[in-house]
């Protein structure tokens, strides 16, 4: 005879487990969300102070990760900390957007950001919704990470456009990796709480940036403009 009362209980489980991972996925993208809001504020603060704010972002990108780290779970600090984080980054790239506008390449900069847009959809869409097990890609993806900042080091002193163009291209190959690996993290959590959730959304914020970062190096390559350097890897941490 066919068990309808433990049938009942599994579907509602399902149902369960998939309402908690929604909603771990509404909360990081919520986060993530205002987080370009407040980079985007960073940008146009940025761009009226000028190059001098290098440092001032650099201090700041890195002491709230820091913070952050410490404080995730202390709210609302923890959101404070995420936010002016996001606006320390907009101030760190504001002096590079500002420089592929005033060479009249500012399309450029607009179809780096539509192409981000579209790495990430693929590749988050894969990784939420894929069966297989991929977390044994984390390791690969960090000794990755550490040959394209060992790369990017070497690169400061050589100064190669070519080398750049690589990183750039490399980067690209991995973070989209990354993204993979950080939706199929959320895609299994059975829940979250909300320092989980923001140190979710700092995961894929780094994944989206360097990958907007390397697209516009490449493409900036190509079209003959200003070459750069990326972050998590290729340069802008």
């Amino acid at each position: 005879m066919r068990d309808f009362g433990n049938a009942s209980y599994n579907q509602f489980d399902h149902a369960a487990v998939a309402t908690r991972r929604g909603t771990v996925l509404g909360k990081v993208l919520g986060l993530l969300t205002f987080s370009f809001l407040f980079t985007a504020l960073g940008v146009l603060v940025g761009s009226s102070i000028g190059p001098g704010d290098f440092l001032l972002s650099i201090v700041g990108t890195f002491g709230c990760l820091i913070a952050l780290s410490f404080l995730r779970e202390r709210s609302p600090i923890n959101l404070i900390l995420l936010y002016a984080f996001s606006t320390f980054e907009g101030l760190l790239i504001a002096p590079l957007l500002d420089g592929y506008i005033a060479q009249g390449m500012g399309a450029l900069v607009l179809n780096a950001a539509v192409a981000t847009a579209g790495v990430t959809f693929l590749g988050a869409a894969y990784g939420y919704t894929t069966k297989r097990d991929i977390s044994g890609i984390g390791g690969i993806l960090f000794v990755g990470l550490l040959g394209v900042i060992i790369a990017s080091v070497v690169g400061l002193f050589l100064q190669l456009p070519g080398l750049y163009l690589i990183i750039s291209a490399v980067c690209v190959v991995l973070f989209t990796g990354f993204i993979v690996y950080d939706f199929n993290r959320m895609a299994n959590l059975r829940g979250a709480t909300e320092g989980q959730a923001i140190m979710l959304a700092v995961s894929v914020y780094l994944d989206m940036f360097n990958i907007f970062i390397s697209l516009l190096n490449i493409m900036g390559f190509m079209s003959g403009g200003s070459g750069g350097s990326s972050r998590r890897g290729g340069g802008l941490f």
